[in-house]
């Protein structure tokens, strides 16, 4: 693609929690020549990992629920029902971090991944991708309550919710969560095999 995108100019106008990027780029057009220049900027961001616990002896997935102000502040429900989710700013096996997180979210233990999907959060507006996966788990052994890293603020509410609620949350009960609405869509979809393979 390098002989297909030009990049002109670069800087980077926000360096604090967000990184902001503007570059001045001009790229192909489909029908040849090129298009541009034009000046875009993004949110340089690194990859992001989400996990889905699923126990499918139980049948039981696990749910959090935490304050996000963008949600908040878009009209949409401030406090998120979410799947477990981490930055990878350390550039660690996405696998790892899944693990990690759902310790620290949760107090969940995995035990085998899936992954889903790997795919860009918001293609015009964000660098960050998304490895989702869904994680074997025994919720025998689990308890609930409230969870996450007092550094990070976090104030992590996590709870079982039965699979026969999949459909529900997805046609009432979600909070507009992108990341939670398509990892439920694919846990559906694979759903007879998942519990086949892990039972």
């Amino acid at each position: 693609m390098a002989k297909d995108v030009e990049i002109l100019q670069r800087e980077r106008i926000l360096d604090s929690y967000l990184k902001v990027e503007r570059w001045k780029i001009r790229h192909s057009a489909h029908n040849g020549g090129w298009i541009g220049p034009m000046l875009r900027e993004f949110v340089e961001r690194p990859n992001a990992v989400a996990v889905l616990p699923y126990d499918p002896v139980k049948e039981k997935i696990l749910l959090i629920e935490q304050f996000r102000l963008p949600a908040y502040l878009s009209g949409l429900p401030g406090w998120q029902c979410e799947v477990i989710a981490g930055l990878n700013d350390k550039n660690e096996n996405p696998e790892d971090i899944a693990r990690r997180e759902a310790l620290e979210e949760a107090n969940c233990a995995l035990g085998e991944l899936t992954l889903a999907y790997h795919y860009l959060l918001s293609p015009g507006m964000t660098t960050e991708t998304i490895y989702s996966f869904v994680g074997r788990f025994d919720s025998s052994k689990w308890q609930g309550g409230v969870h996450g890293l007092e550094i990070e603020h976090e104030d992590i509410r996590a709870g079982l919710r039965d699979v026969t609620e999949i459909p529900q949350i997805l046609a009432t009960g979600h909070t507009g969560n992108g990341i939670l609405i398509l990892l439920l869509q694919w846990f559906m979809l694979n759903h007879a095999r998942l519990r086949a393979e892990w039972r």
